[in-house]
């Protein structure tokens, strides 16, 4: 039996599912339910970008104001339900979101981490990576993971 739910989102379509699911799971549970969302400052320092050209502290600011966006689109989107959310907004200079998450799972106690896959394949997912598989590949918990559509199988 799960106690403590931890769902990471980012706003994509798999990330509202696995939103969805959380709920649904918190509530049969009885769990508390927690979303999380990484704002990673290190894309604003990799090497290719020139701090010169850029002004750091308003994209800083900007992506805070997205993130905390995320969280209230969640909150809103679970308001009904029968279960409480409490929202975290973590942030990251290593450039590890799943670090992060991770971090957040051990410091809150979790029990069980949800979270949205994009299923990216090849090149593309060579360039943006996966945080879902860098939370897989390193997690202690048991991870739930959730594409964006509802894709039955029919036949293999």
């Amino acid at each position: 039996m799960y106690q403590r739910i931890l769902v990471a989102v980012d706003g994509s379509a798999p990330s509202d599912r696995a939103l969805r699911e959380a709920l649904r799971l918190a509530g049969d549970q009885g769990a508390a339910l927690r979303a999380v969302h990484v704002v990673d400052f290190g894309v604003l320092l990799a090497s290719w970008s020139d701090a010169a050209l850029l002004d750091i502290e308003r994209l800083e600011d900007s992506l805070r104001e997205s993130g905390a966006a995320i969280l209230e689109a969640a909150r809103s989107s679970v308001e009904d339900a029968s279960v409480p959310l409490e929202t975290v907004l973590l942030e990251t200079d290593a450039g590890d979101p799943a670090r992060a998450i991770l971090d957040e799972a051990q410091r809150w106690g979790a029990d069980l981490i949800v979270m949205g896959t994009h299923g990216r394949r090849g090149l593309t997912h060579l360039l943006l990576g996966s945080v879902a598989e860098g939370v897989v590949h390193a997690s202690w918990l048991p991870i739930l993971l959730l594409r964006g559509a509802d894709r039955r199988r029919t036949a293999f």
